[in-house]
């Protein structure tokens, strides 16, 4: 990129394309091949240079495990929620739910242990567990037991083995050579009472970039069986057919919710909230799902920074003001802590938000994919002793862990920051702006992150007695957005 570039601007243009699509997926996935490989290598120089035949080189048959689907279902993060409507379509590729479960330390665990009914195929052994964590926790759940265990355990590994199917099928080299997509109906069982839809689809034959794939990609309602599988150009051949079919028309009905009395125009063959793709903001990754459509606003006085990321200040109609975007943002859950507490205290509730104590770490994924680490050093200094935190900084840890859990947007740009090396001086970083306004108080928090070193920046009216300045935090909004809520 840089040989190419004709300009230093062309540079900076670049370098925010690579950061905003790049992820260390691809270069861990063949540091994983290469390790088993060697592995294997190892394991069999020793049963060569053994004079008898070694114990580990007697074959064994064993059900494997799918490891798109498990690696799938261990990316996620614990989301809490009060009803099933809390996280809906696409969140599920991200979030783990249990609807109506709140706690954090019960939600992890009910993680691992589908995490390991897909690992095992083991349902007795995920309900065992789940009487273990009711228990445990002492949870009142709706619903009886075998539903809820049912409900859990057949949505997780029905979506988690679509999405791990969707990976091998999107895979640069499948396309290639099998570029069809087929419906099935009832593709692991036959259903009780057949949708009559889903049984008019079986045996369709799309293009595996068709758009109507995007919305009726199985399953497609609760308890949907339905699957898909790739063709190639001779397997249409060999079915009489010069082509695939044409996709059905997307037809949409007006549909009430009744639990939330939202209305929404609904696809037809699909139950509420299913009309997605199941796995496809997972593989997206930090692919910007709307960064060319999105440009930065004027609101900064250095405007390279902007025409590096390809957009022109005649371009800021283009996205929405500080005011819209206030409107449609949700309400912070927690409120500001006490003041005058020691760091410490402070960090504490900051981690205990992403359910972890002092000392302890963790990798998050945020929302677009991207991955930071969480840990207790975030709020000390080089030599270990706790950062003093300004006024409305640890107070305002909640509000921060909120921000880079749940944010209204996602920019990065470049950045001059002190270096934290040397005071006196200044580094230019590719910083992550996590911007979160709520829009019925006079708050907003914004968590910046770069490679050396992180701020963060909050605005609160009426408990510290100072009036959030929303035009700075649109100033803040260059760069390259790439993710929003939608």
């Amino acid at each position: 990129m840089v040989a190419s570039a004709e300009a230093f601007e062309d540079i900076q243009r670049g370098l925010l394309e690579l950061a905003a699509a790049w992820t260390p997926n691809a270069f861990g996935a063949l540091l994983g091949q290469a390790m088993e490989l060697a592995r294997y290598e190892g394991r069999e120089a020793v049963f060569l240079d053994a004079e008898e035949p070694a114990a580990f080189a007697e074959p064994r048959l064993e059900r494997q495990e799918f490891r798109e689907q498990i690696d799938f279902l261990t990316q996620k993060r614990v989301k809490p929620t009060e009803a099933w409507t809390d996280a809906m379509r696409g969140d599920h590729d991200r979030a783990f739910v249990v609807a109506g479960a709140t706690d954090l330390a019960m939600l992890n665990e009910f993680h691992t242990a589908v995490i390991e009914a897909a690992r095992t195929y083991d349902t007795a052994a995920f309900a065992r567990d789940f009487d273990r964590i009711v228990e445990k926790y002492g949870w009142s759940y709706n619903g009886g037991r075998e539903w809820r265990i049912r409900t859990i355990v057949e949505t997780n590994i029905r979506t988690s083995y679509a999405a791990g199917r969707l990976k091998q099928m999107r895979d640069p080299d499948m396309v290639r050579l099998r570029p069809y997509w087929q419906y099935i109906h009832a593709d692991s069982r036959v259903p009780l009472n057949p949708r009559p839809q889903h049984v008019a689809w079986d045996g369709m034959i799309l293009r595996w970039d068709d758009p109507w794939w995007d919305i009726y990609f199985p399953p497609n309602d609760w308890q949907c069986s339905c699957g898909v599988r790739t063709l190639s150009r001779a397997d249409l051949r060999r079915m009489g057919k010069e082509g695939p079919d044409t996709a059905p028309e997307i037809v949409r009905q007006p549909y009430t919710h009744k639990g939330t009395g939202q209305t929404v125009m609904q696809p037809e063959g699909t139950g509420f909230g299913w009309d997605y793709m199941p796995g496809d903001q997972w593989q997206r990754g930090l692919a910007p799902i709307l960064n060319d459509d999105d440009p930065a606003p004027d609101g900064t006085p250095d405007l390279p920074l902007i025409a590096a990321a390809g957009w022109t200040v005649e371009d800021k109609d283009r996205i929405e003001t500080i005011d819209e975007l206030r409107a449609k943002a949700k309400p912070f859950k927690h409120g500001v802590l006490p003041e005058g507490q020691p760091p410490e205290v402070y960090a504490a509730a900051f981690l205990e938000a992403f359910g972890l104590s002092p000392g302890e770490a963790m990798i998050w994924t945020d929302v677009a994919g991207d991955r930071l680490l969480v840990s207790d050093d975030m709020f000390r200094q080089r030599d270990g002793a706790w950062k003093t935190l300004k006024r409305g900084h640890g107070d305002h840890a909640l509000l921060l862990a909120e921000t880079l859990m749940d944010p209204d947007e996602i920019w990065i740009s470049f950045k001059k920051v002190p270096d934290p090396e040397d005071p006196n001086k200044t580094v230019e970083e590719i910083v992550r702006r996590y911007i979160r306004i709520d829009p019925d108080r006079p708050v907003f928090a914004m968590f910046e992150l770069g490679r050396k070193i992180w701020f963060p920046v909050t605005g609160y009216g009426p408990l510290s007695r100072a009036n959030p300045d929303f035009a700075y935090i649109d100033r803040q909004r260059f760069g390259k957005r790439i993710w929003k809520r939608k």
